[in-house]
């Protein structure tokens, strides 16, 4: 084992009990990747068209094409949403050509795709993990961030931080001090005593970058082909902080 990741260091990491969760997968990636490089995507676009207001009988997705909300898009050189993963998304904002931030909150109980899904499940490039998100009314916005929130901000276990290489282990651990030393207007994030977190296994990368249909990419990860339909990748970009 490396001196980053000697006994003694793994030591002072809490980890929970070795416990499924729904949306868990075996193991992680055996490498952490770089950041991809994203083809232009002006906003609306990236294969979809720009979401059209629902109706009030507006049907719920089964075997038609789902187009996702333009601000849940990725967009090349800046964000549509800026969220960083490590907060509640209640802080999250929408940027604006003038420089301003524009609350995220009041598009919460916006639909997420459309037609309406009652399930969408996310999955990253830089974790093996799947996310969940699920709504019998229809996912909204509000649901895929918290549900990205909630599930990067879990405490991994010591057999999930074992299924990683000890390179990859060595980016953990670096991540897991610099997201104990982060703070947010003078609040520190998160304590050491927290243990490391599936979010440490991002990186630097901790601010959501958006939601693609990266069909090459999930067929290689999700081999049922019902689930490929529901399945969409979320991309991430390093933060300052």
């Amino acid at each position: 084992m490396s001196a980053m990741t000697s006994p003694s260091s793994i030591k002072r990491v809490r980890f929970t009990p070795d416990v499924k969760d729904a949306d868990d997968v075996p193991s992680a990636p055996s490498v952490l990747p770089k950041t991809p490089r994203h083809a232009a995507v002006p906003m609306g676009t990236y294969g979809y068209p720009p979401s059209p207001p629902l109706s009030d009988s507006a049907s719920l997705a089964s075997d038609v094409d789902c187009f996702l909300h333009q601000l849940l898009l990725c967009r090349q050189g800046g964000f549509n949403i800026v969220f960083d993963v490590r907060v509640k998304p209640s802080k999250a904002y929408i940027p604006t050509a003038e420089g301003t931030a524009l609350p995220l909150t009041e598009y919460f109980n916006v639909p997420a795709t459309q037609p309406l899904q009652r399930r969408i499940q996310l999955i990253s490039r830089y974790t093996g993990w799947r996310i969940v998100v699920e709504n019998p009314n229809g996912v909204t916005i509000g649901d895929i961030l918290y549900r990205i929130r909630d599930s990067m901000n879990k405490i991994a276990s010591k057999e999930e931080f074992n299924s990683v290489p000890e390179d990859a282990q060595a980016e953990i651990l670096k991540a897991y001090q610099r997201n104990c030393s982060a703070t947010s207007k003078g609040v520190k994030l998160r304590d050491l005593q927290e243990g490391l977190k599936r979010v440490d296994w991002l990186g630097k990368r901790t601010l959501f970058a958006g939601i693609q249909k990266d069909e090459a990419y999930i067929s290689r990860r999700i081999r049922s082909h019902s689930e490929r339909a529901e399945t969409y990748v979320v991309e991430f970009s390093p933060s300052s902080r």
